[in-house]
């Protein structure tokens, strides 16, 4: 593949460029080097001549160089000052250590030393590179050195002070990638600016006229080159468009010739086609109408303007047991009355009023040929047939459904009542038995009290055991009354505020005794930033305790039973739409439990009255046994309750299981202000 001038321009000037960048680049690396070797050396330079200053003094005091103390310790003072040098060492003239910053120098290799000219009163420094092996690696070390004189001017030792190479590289690392970057900075910037030029004063112009030519080349003599910015493209282009107005011209004196009998050779093309498309149609449409007539589940029934019998499916002569034959020719009133319906008047009204356009529904009872009544559904409604209008009759058999519903409301009907007759009994024995029930404690309680030392012990126990089951009967009958006034709405709910975690508390310190009777454990998750609500602690100290003993009663012994309670904003307001709806406070109490759990199709029932989940024949009778059987009006209290307060609860489980014992969740939603769904209006008016 050829390489477009484009990518020949720019390549070179890439090269260029980086060739250009890049050697002035290594030729600033190269310069920064030095300037750090100087650096460096100029303050090895200045830490030897002080050393050197340091030791002159006291070889002044009369003490011999190698009789000194400390002078080690001065040079690691040097070396921890300046973190850039490597050692600091005193050797003698013959190259014999003498004191060193580092044990690992104690041996300096000796090498020709380069004397530094020096300026008047400076002190002439003698430097070298060395290459020495410490810690097992071998490094290069810049080594500076001055004299170190007697009393008269003898010289007796030198002061070294090195550094190593690496610093030097280290130093520069950073530099070099600071001068890389600004190369590669450089030379984006740079390239960048040529590729732009490039593209917009010589690679634009040359793609416009390259795209203007070979539009034209394909016949597009309308194509018009605009002005370009550089004068020998903008001569080529202007060129090039009188080039393209001359062929436009010939072009439009050719396509003349053909335009008037090209477009009538399209009219007579298209309106062939029209009509081979309506002649189609039309034959599909027909035999669709008549495919979907005979195969159609319903009887159907075509009659014509003069309102005679045109068409019947096979579905009709089933329905009306009368063949095809027997029914296409006949008046409409001749087959209303083969079919014995009634009304034809009216009948022959529907028909006219679906031949003006209306759709007619109407429920008619008719007969069958060979005998039977039965109830259609008629459907009528007008159909085109050219110029002529027919109406089209749908026959439906809906006796069986009429059957159906006349069954339902019934059943509808009986249920009704045997409701009502369950509510009235309900309350008339509630009430009934309260009182009997009564004198029966009030006597068992004088007897086992004020008259226990005059009766036997035998019938002592006798009249207890009637005490105990008058109390349960008096706690099944006080349920019944609740239930009672719950649903006829008469019970009514003294409101106060109320701190909901404390009556969490005080229903479990109440069932106290239970737990620890069934061995079970109590776990309480209360959260304590919660707010008060509106409601009557009594009532709901009530829901809390069935709710409790019923998880009481289906936890095994050594069972888990968990008590949270938290707060959480939920959308609530007029059903249906979403206008209207609000973010309201609600605070939530899960009581879980890890006892048989419930099947799924019980847990919207276990809230009806008299509803027990499970095989009784499997149920205790103890009030807080395991599986006790109870009366089955405890959650429909709850429930109760829970609506008067304008909440929800809810019961969630994974299934029945006496073995693995999966647990359940009763879940109780309470509004801080009471009255927000729909189910709390009703009670709204018993609040006080």
């Amino acid at each position: 593949m050829k390489m477009t001038l484009e990518k020949r321009i720019l390549l070179f000037s890439f090269l260029i460029l980086f060739l250009t960048i890049f050697i002035g680049s290594g030729m600033d690396i190269m310069a920064l080097r030095k300037d750090q070797v100087n650096a460096l050396n100029l303050r090895s330079k200045g830490l030897a001549v002080a050393l050197k200053s340091n030791i002159e003094k006291v070889i002044n005091l009369g003490l011999e160089l190698k009789d000194m103390t400390g002078v080690s310790e001065k040079c690691r003072e040097i070396i921890e000052g300046n973190p850039d040098i490597a050692y600091c060492v005193v050797t003698e003239l013959t190259g014999k250590v003498l004191f060193a910053s580092d044990p690992r120098f104690m041996t300096l290799p000796i090498q020709e030393s380069q004397k530094e000219e020096a300026r008047v009163g400076e002190e002439p420094v003698y430097k070298r590179r060395i290459t020495m092996k410490v810690n097992g690696s071998t490094n290069t070390y810049y080594d500076n050195a001055v004299m170190v004189l007697s009393p008269y001017g003898k010289p007796v030792a030198q002061a070294h002070v090195g550094f190593s190479e690496q610093v030097v590289f280290d130093k520069m690392k950073g530099m070099v990638l600071k001068t890389l970057f600004l190369l590669a900075i450089s030379l984006v910037t740079s390239f960048t600016l040529i590729m732009l030029f490039m593209k917009r004063y010589v690679m634009q112009p040359i793609s416009l006229l390259l795209k203007g030519v070979k539009q034209i080349s394909e016949g597009a003599f309308d194509t018009h080159i605009g002005e370009v910015q550089v004068y020998e493209f903008n001569e080529l282009a202007r060129n090039v468009n009188i080039m393209s107005q001359f062929l436009k011209n010939r072009d439009a004196e050719i396509k003349k010739n053909y335009q008037d009998m090209e477009r009538t050779f399209d009219e007579l093309q298209a309106s062939y086609r029209k009509l081979e498309k309506l002649s189609t149609d039309l034959e599909r449409s027909e035999e669709l109408y008549k495919s979907l007539m005979e195969d159609a589940s319903d009887a159907i029934v075509v009659i014509g303007a003069d309102e005679s019998i045109r068409m019947v499916n096979k579905m009709a002569e089933e329905f009306f047991g009368y063949e095809a034959k027997e029914l296409v020719g006949l008046p409409l009133t001749k087959m209303l009355l083969l079919l014995n319906i009634g009304n034809i008047p009216k009948v022959h009204r529907i028909f006219r009023e679906a031949a003006e356009g209306a759709h007619i529904a109407e429920e008619m009872q008719l007969s069958r040929k060979e005998g039977g009544a039965m109830v259609a559904m008629l459907h009528a409604s007008s159909i085109k047939s050219g110029s002529e209008t027919l109406v089209q009759a749908i026959f439906r058999d809906v006796t069986r459904e009429r059957e159906i519903i006349l069954n339902l409301e019934k059943s509808s009907a009986d249920l009704a009542r045997l409701n009502r007759m369950k509510d009235s009994f309900l309350g008339l024995a509630s009430h009934e038995l309260k009182t009997p029930l009564t004198v029966i404690m009030g006597y068992s309680e004088l007897i086992t009290t004020d008259l226990a030392d005059k009766v036997d012990k035998t019938v002592l126990e006798m009249v207890v055991n009637i005490a105990n089951a008058a109390s349960r009967l008096d706690n099944i009958i006080k349920d019944m009354v609740d239930v009672s006034m719950i649903d006829e709405k008469r019970l009514q709910l003294k409101v106060e505020d109320i701190q909901l975690n404390r009556l969490i508390e005080a229903s479990v310190n109440e069932l106290r005794f239970f737990f620890s009777m069934r061995k079970q454990e109590v776990v309480l998750n209360l959260d304590e930033s919660l707010p008060s609500i509106r409601g009557d602690a009594l009532r709901l100290m009530q829901l809390l305790s069935n709710i409790l003993g019923n998880a009481i009663k289906f936890t095994p012994d050594g069972g888990r039973i968990t008590v949270s309670s938290s707060a959480k904003y939920l959308l609530r307001g007029p059903s249906g739409s979403g206008e209207g709806r609000e973010h309201h406070l609600f605070l939530e109490i899960t009581v879980t439990d890890t006892g048989i759990g419930i099947d799924r199709e019980d847990q919207l029932r276990v809230f009806d009255k008299f509803y027990e989940v499970g095989n009784i024949q499997e149920h205790s009778s103890g009030k807080v046994a395991f599986k006790a059987k109870g009366a089955g009006l405890g959650l429909s209290i709850a429930k109760g309750i829970v609506d008067m307060h304008g909440g929800e609860i809810w019961v969630e489980s994974t299934g029945y299981n006496p073995e693995r014992f999966p647990g359940s969740t009763f879940h109780i939603l309470l509004p801080v202000t009471p009255g927000l769904n729909e189910g709390s209006t009703d009670y709204s008016r018993l609040l006080r």
